[in-house]
């Protein structure tokens, strides 16, 4: 890695305007591979990488989306660390180095108080969950070297989405000036599969591709293991640092409502409000959206919701919308999710594609949306992703292309 430069200070010059927000980069761990190229090949060439479950001995046979076994945790962390944390948390920290690598940027004892992370979890581990998430992260000799604002959020389905929202909002106040927002989940353990298995969430059958959202012939979810990271920056960061950027947050938004039945979304009108809210914020017309990524649980009354809530979010502009969904490929992630359709969202406004929905089948009249049979290429103006959890958390992100302007051909010297 190389060092972005100085990350002390903040913009008094410019406290009366909106900070923009940028990705600059992404990590990934997942069922679809180790790294967040594995995980966007998966999604582009229409792979399903659910399997057999194996993590432990359920009452019947099971898909899921497992990580490799060869998977050992981060590399370069000491065991003394590793042996602090349970697998999200490792899972949390190798994402957070695979993005922190990707935007060429270097924490130390000068630039980490100026640094933060959020990481999303909806099912913390035995012992100390909440507390072992930071570890690999905080410290300004320990870990990712960072010593600003380290916390982690719990917001169901919503998690890893939420993590993301509140480290742009972070950032966008002045507090810090970059942040890692993360989403983890390691569910494949008996009491948490048990308790979806109760709640009759999931998917009864074996087969691989059995997670299929928004198809009618949809039964439930695949519970899937994984984390993604983003490395989030004020735009007059990474534009001093030359680098390259993904999207730009342009819009984020959550809320919350009624646990109601305990099926996410649990209200349609609250939840479309975050996405609503977000478009808002960043004064986003619904026709500058051209792509969502819908978060496609996979149950017969969810999928009707969020499709509901699409329609009310966008009105017309649905009819001419792409829509893509990343469940059908690596499982139902619960915490992680939000956080894979954000590198998900930032993939496809970077690279103009719009993934394949992976085992699509048959229309459902309730939940028509423009899903594609194969990888398309067109030009993409923004994207739109939400995620929502079973006790009424909502949170919503709008995406755009990065346009530079005048001063940022070259990177600046900052003393």
């Amino acid at each position: 890695m190389v060092s972005g430069g100085p990350l002390r200070g903040t913009f008094d010059e410019h406290l009366g305007e909106r900070r923009r927000v940028v990705i600059t980069g992404v990590g990934a761990v997942t069922a679809a591979g180790l790294t967040a190229a594995d995980y966007w090949s998966a999604l582009c060439d229409g792979r399903v990488c659910t399997s057999p479950l194996t993590a432990f001995e359920a009452p019947r046979a099971a898909a899921a989306g497992q990580v490799d076994e060869s998977w050992r945790g981060p590399s370069g962390a000491p065991e003394w660390l590793l042996g602090r944390m349970d697998r999200a948390s490792q899972l949390a920290l190798d994402a957070a180095i695979q993005a922190q690598t990707d935007a060429r940027i270097e924490f130390n004892q000068q630039n980490a108080f100026a640094v933060g992370a959020v990481t999303g979890l909806g099912h913390p581990g035995d012992g100390d969950g909440w507390a072992a998430m930071g570890s690999g992260l905080s410290g300004a000799s320990l870990g990712l070297n960072i010593a600003g604002p380290v916390m982690t959020v719990s917001m169901g389905g919503a998690s890893g989405l939420g993590a993301v929202v509140l480290a742009t909002q972070l950032i966008r106040s002045g507090v810090i000036r970059a942040a890692i927002a993360i989403g983890a989940e390691a569910p494949l353990r008996p009491e948490v599969w048990n308790a979806y298995e109760s709640s009759g969430l999931l998917d009864q059958s074996d087969a691989a591709n059995a997670q299929r959202p928004f198809d009618a012939n949809r039964q439930g979810m695949v519970l899937g293991e994984g984390a993604a990271a983003l490395m989030l920056e004020d735009r007059q960061l990474a534009a001093q640092r030359g680098i390259h950027v993904y999207a730009e947050i342009a819009g984020e938004a959550m809320t919350s409502g009624p646990m109601g039945d305990g099926q996410a979304p649990t209200d349609v009108e609250v939840a479309r409000r975050a996405t609503g809210d977000a478009l808002l914020g960043g004064e986003i017309s619904p026709s500058e959206v051209d792509v969502v990524v819908a978060a496609g649980l996979g149950s017969k009354l969810g999928d009707e919701r969020e499709t509901d809530i699409i329609e009310r979010a966008f009105g017309r502009r649905t009819l001419d919308m792409y829509a893509t969904t990343t469940t059908p490929n690596v499982g139902y992630t619960v915490g992680a999710s939000g956080a894979l359709s954000a590198v998900a969202a930032a993939m496809i406004v970077d690279q103009r594609k719009i993934p394949p929905h992976a085992t699509f089948e048959e229309e459902d009249i309730a939940c028509q949306l423009g899903f594609v049979p194969k990888l398309y290429e067109d030009r993409i103006v923004g994207a739109a992703t939400a995620a929502y959890g079973a006790h009424g958390q909502n949170a919503a992100l709008i995406l755009m292309p990065h346009r530079a302007e005048p001063g940022d051909e070259l990177p600046l010297l900052v003393n």
